[in-house]
């Protein structure tokens, strides 16, 4: 029967298109491979995959105010402003003295981006009742939003004073650093921000009727920039400024109060003293037991976490040129190396996935054109899978990282099934032409049925919603992109390769057990002893099938979940809650003795605590609560575990 034969049996040889194809091929894979080694230099790199959180974070900085003005005047105004915004789900507000922070929760489906800007709409309809001290700042909270760096500004020069850390990493440090290409903001904490107290002589502001009240006015009066209007000159419009700002402690006693009777002026001089001090201390930081100025760096959003972390640190080699005799600049936090790690330990899992499968196809098949043929797809479907992933819009995470290299096994499985089919044919005889088109025609379907099975497995992850559908949407992602090239490649990347470096079968090919050893021959009889034994027993093979789904069901049941595994960071932070009421001095005495502690681990290379403050974002600020954070020595003989118990 002509038809039956015609559909029965691979295509005639001049029919096979694989000879026509086959320099698009190799072009097209040369091509993506070198798409995807420039689509790696440009893919931003990250811990965890950008993650839109439906949460907006309004600070409120305002002094000293107390609580309970704080509620009525700031929190409570906030609050009824924002209630109007489209898809907010929860308000949740925390006060206390002189700060506030409201959290918007949000639906997952909205649109963040246009959510923040009518946020950012509602509280500026109200700023104008709040009072007018109130700084406020609304934030998204992402993952740029928490610092990936953090130096620490000390000094072992009885010279230079907290305040003048404070002006060096706000005037000298800040601004260049902010000027490096991903970085977002740099948070300053710790140090007393300098000021000027006018002391008022009570005796002199009586005998010269002047109140506490007018003095205080006439400074700020006086301390102003303003505009009094436009100046037509020469064709030009020009607009006119009037300043009398006092810059410092001698041109604030020149201010001018008010005039005697005959003219005279009545400067600030002669009614109060004027010294240089600080703001009053409601938090404290320190970095290894010292007094410190603290640098939080942000990077922008899809920014590289590796590249934000190698421009600063270049730029703070060259800061510290010009920093003063015995104050130091050092790194007490960098997000950066578990990146470098990750990175460093997805390149290994290809080489060693790589050599391996090229070490057992050889000792498999006795021939190291065939395992050459088989490892050359694991290259081009990285390249082609990283190219994919720059063009999504992704980035290098933990996830997707973790995604590429449990996808190595499954990739070169592919290849290996298609090279041993085709040195099965040519051992039989065949040409590698003709041993390439039968091998194709009897592995194809099952290949494809092989691969699209965990695809189909993986894709619907990329539905789910919440923190858990964005973390495994960048797994899903890069198996499906992997899987699929991998399939494209072993049906035409792999056969052409065959087709070009593969020899043909050797005059004297010798028996089955000379091609393949002893091991392998005696393998291959346990797997036949075995085989048979499942065919003539299948109750029995069925009951052990019963046996290890129970024994897998109590052991699912015994094992602990989490959304990620335990990673070692090289650092921690330690959080710390004393007695409400607690004075800020009564608990640096009690950390003190906890910061020694850790300094004696020798584990611990270094330390930086923050009272009454956050690492990150935090408007909200108590003397009895903080943290501490811990960076650990790289080279160390314990794990972060056992540090931390």
């Amino acid at each position: 029967m002509p038809v039956e034969s015609r559909f029965s049996g691979p295509a005639p040889s001049d029919r096979f298109w694989l000879p026509r194809w086959l320099r698009t091929i190799i072009f097209l894979a040369l091509v993506l491979t070198v798409c995807g080694i420039y689509g790696l230099f440009r893919t931003p790199i990250a811990v965890f995959p950008e993650t839109n959180f439906p949460r907006v974070i309004i600070g409120v900085d305002n002094g000293v105010m107390p609580v309970e003005q704080m509620q009525v005047t700031i929190t409570k105004p906030l609050e009824d402003a924002v209630n109007s915004v489209p898809g907010l789900q929860t308000v949740r507000s925390i006060t206390s003295r002189g700060s506030a922070e409201v959290s918007l929760f949000f639906d997952w489906s909205v649109d963040m981006y246009r959510t923040l800007e009518l946020v950012n709409s509602a509280v500026n309809g109200v700023q104008q009742e709040l009072p007018p001290t109130a700084k406020i700042d609304v934030r998204r909270l992402t993952f740029a939003t928490f610092p990936i760096l953090g130096y620490s500004l000390t000094t072992t020069n009885p010279q230079v004073s907290q305040s003048d850390l404070w002006e060096l990493a706000t005037y000298t440090l800040k601004p260049p650093l902010n000027r490096v290409d991903g970085v977002a903001t740099v948070t300053i904490q710790g140090g007393q921000i300098p000021e000027y107290h006018v002391v008022p002589n009570l005796a002199r502001l009586q005998a010269s009727g002047v109140t506490i009240l007018d003095l205080a006015n006439a400074i700020g009066a006086a301390n102003t920039i303003d505009s009094p209007g436009l100046y037509n000159e020469n064709h030009q419009l020009v607009l006119t400024l009037v300043g009398s700002q006092a810059h410092d402690a001698q041109s604030l006693r020149q201010l001018n109060v008010k005039s005697t009777a005959n003219g005279a002026p009545v400067r600030v001089s002669d009614l109060a003293e004027v010294v240089k001090g600080s703001q009053p201390i409601y938090t404290y930081v320190s970095a290894n037991g010292r007094p410190a100025v603290l640098l939080n760096i942000a990077r922008q959003p899809s920014s590289n976490t590796v590249a934000v972390a190698d421009g600063v640190a270049a730029e703070v080699t060259r800061l510290q040129k010009d920093l003063p005799q015995g104050v130091k600049l050092e790194p007490f936090y960098d997000q950066s190396q578990i990146v470098r790690e990750s990175i460093a330990s997805v390149r290994d899992a290809i080489l060693l996935g790589l050599a391996l499968s090229c070490v057992i196809l050889f000792l498999f098949l006795r021939d190291w054109r065939s395992a050459l043929i088989a490892g050359m797809v694991i290259p081009v479907t990285v390249a082609v899978t990283v190219l994919a992933l720059w063009l999504l819009g992704q980035s290098f995470n933990l996830m997707s990282l973790g995604g590429l290299a449990a996808a190595i096994g499954l990739v070169i499985d592919d290849a290996i099934v298609v090279v041993e089919n085709i040195v099965l044919h040519r051992d039989a005889g065949e040409t590698r032409s003709e041993a390439v088109r039968k091998a194709l025609h009897e592995i194809s379907r099952p290949l494809i049925g092989s691969t699209i099975t965990p695809v189909v497995v993986f894709l619907p992850l990329i539905s789910v919603t919440g923190v858990t559908g964005s973390f495994f949407r960048a797994l899903a992602i890069t198996m499906a992109v992997s899987l699929l090239t991998s399939l494209a490649l072993a049906v035409t990347w792999t056969p052409g390769l065959a087709m070009l470096l593969l020899k043909p079968r050797p005059e004297h090919a010798g028996s089955a057990e000379h091609k393949q050893g002893r091991f392998l021959s005696r393998l291959t009889s346990w797997h036949h002893m075995a085989l048979e034994w499942s065919l003539r027993k299948p109750l029995w093979l069925g009951g052990l099938c019963v046996l290890l789904v129970i024994a897998s069901y109590f052991a699912y049941n015994g094992l602990g979940s989490d959304l990620l595994p335990e990673m070692d960071e090289g650092g921690f932070i330690l959080d710390y809650v004393m007695p409400a009421g607690s004075s800020l001095e009564s608990t640096g005495k009690v950390l003190d003795q906890v910061e020694q502690i850790l300094r004696n681990t020798p584990e611990v290379e270094g330390t930086s605590r923050r009272t009454g403050l956050q690492m990150g974002f935090a408007t909200v600020t108590e003397a009895n609560t903080g943290d501490i954070s811990v960076k650990l020595k790289q080279h160390r003989s314990r794990g972060i575990d056992e540090v931390i118990a």
